[in-house]
């Protein structure tokens, strides 16, 4: 007669009990609920964020906490102390600005970096903390630098300085911003990491970058508080098991002025979900308070994500099967677009408009022909039947992407225009439509 095998209830890291987990253990008692399963794995969760929380004060776990379920109420500050904590932040900003890219942003253009707004945008992403405030505000412009260039450093980063590999890794909706605010009115920011596609982490730092740093009004809006929502339920698992996730991160806390209120994963597979608890442990105790690792199918998960202030209705999603909405994402790069557009207008002495540019392209050199393999410049688009890789012709390609939904849903004359200015932007970049001698 056999011994009885004595089954241990001891929770595992994953929250399924270690005789159900599916990692390796004993699978006798599968049978459990999984409302028990899931409320040990909360309870160990919580044993781990507490010993975490015994190196805080009471005030600041009471704060990170309002902070996270979206109840805390904003920091007012009146103009005075404003004015000297950005005094305060000039004075480490010039000390730690030599020989970085910050310095030589304020050579090209000091109104630019020292604008008040900019400035207070990250001070409030540091919780008004100057000495915090100056580091990130060194590293943005380090990532702008290594990102677009020095050219880029003072102005706002558009579409135009975006290729078609950035253009894809923004628009496959992967990282979004919520149609939706949180109870308290602040950004959520969704990843579905089972949208990407592997490419190279620059593309991915500059995809974001655009994203959350492409206006001064975007950041000041971020730099309010945001909360992210990591969502890999069922078919938005990550099958690059956890790529670019770093950097995308150092981005996020070290680079922009992206205030974190509070940062939610929502697995469905035990084992993700195990290795993310595990790792909570390395994370920064201020860090760890902000974080909350959610486990259950599509609807278990967003009712969890409700009772931290994000309603259901705030990822975009649809139906039963929860299929992926992209409506809103391209309706906001639609209005980023307009946006850029009606910037350019305003400054015509800079940049004509784009009818009259085709038009004076179209009567002097925008169209050619191509007589030799020499006569061509990195900027023409060469017409042939098959896809061409060059400048040009990757602008062009971009520039079809961007407007093309405002193309298929325009008027007949809303389509010239938009031809004429796609036109007018390939010329205005020195480039022509080229065809091969017959």
């Amino acid at each position: 007669m056999s011994t009885p095998v004595a089954i241990s209830n001891k929770p595992c890291l994953c929250g399924y009990d270690s005789s159900s987990c599916g990692g390796g253990h004993m699978t006798s008692q599968l049978n459990n609920s999984s409302r028990k399963r899931k409320l040990q794995g909360a309870s160990y969760f919580d044993d781990v964020l507490m010993e975490g929380m015994k190196n805080l004060s009471f005030d600041q776990i009471q704060r990170e906490q309002e902070l996270l379920h979206g109840v805390a109420d904003d920091v007012d500050l009146d103009d005075n102390t404003i004015d000297d904590l950005l005094l305060e932040l000039e004075s480490h900003l010039h000390r730690m600005k030599k020989g970085t890219a910050y310095e030589l942003a304020e050579r090209q253009d000091p109104s630019y970096v020292s604008n008040r707004e900019f400035q207070l945008a990250f001070l409030r992403s540091s919780h008004f903390e100057p000495k915090a405030s100056a580091a990130k505000l060194i590293t943005f412009f380090k990532y702008k630098q290594d990102l677009f260039g020095e050219d880029s450093l003072v102005r706002d980063i558009t579409v135009q300085d975006l290729n078609q590999d950035d253009l894809s890794c923004l628009l496959d909706g992967n990282i979004q911003f919520s149609p939706f605010r949180d109870r308290s009115g602040r950004t959520i920011f969704a990843e579905f990491l089972g949208l990407r596609t592997k490419m190279t982490i620059r593309t991915v730092l500059r995809a974001r970058f655009y994203m959350l740093a492409n206006s001064v009004e975007t950041m000041i809006d971020i730099s309010k508080g945001s909360v992210i929502v990591g969502y890999l339920v069922e078919q938005y698992h990550d099958h690059l098991n956890g790529w670019g996730m770093l950097e995308g991160g150092k981005l996020f806390m070290e680079a922009v002025p992206f205030r974190l209120d509070g940062l939610h994963l929502c697995y469905s597979n035990p084992i993700e979900c195990m290795v993310t608890r595990a790792s909570i442990t390395m994370l920064p105790y201020q860090e760890r308070v902000k974080l909350r690792v959610h486990l259950g199918s599509h609807t278990e998960c967003q009712y969890l994500l409700a009772s931290y202030g994000i309603t259901r209705g705030s990822l975009p999603l649809k139906g039963k099967e929860s299929e992926m909405d992209l409506s809103y994402h391209n309706a906001w790069f639609q209005r980023r677009m307009q946006r850029e557009v009606e910037q350019r207008q305003q400054a015509p002495a800079l940049i004509p408009s784009a009818r009259a540019t085709a038009t004076h392209q179209r009567n002097t050199s925008c169209h050619d022909t191509a007589s030799g393999p020499n006569s061509a410049n990195e900027n023409d688009v060469l017409c042939l039947a098959k896809r061409v890789k060059g400048v040009g012709n990757e602008r062009l390609h971009s520039l079809a992407l961007i407007y093309l939904a405002a193309y298929d849903n325009g008027s007949i004359s809303n389509r010239r225009t938009i031809v004429a200015g796609i036109i007018a932007e390939v010329c205005r970049h020195g480039g022509r439509f080229l065809k091969p001698d017959p």
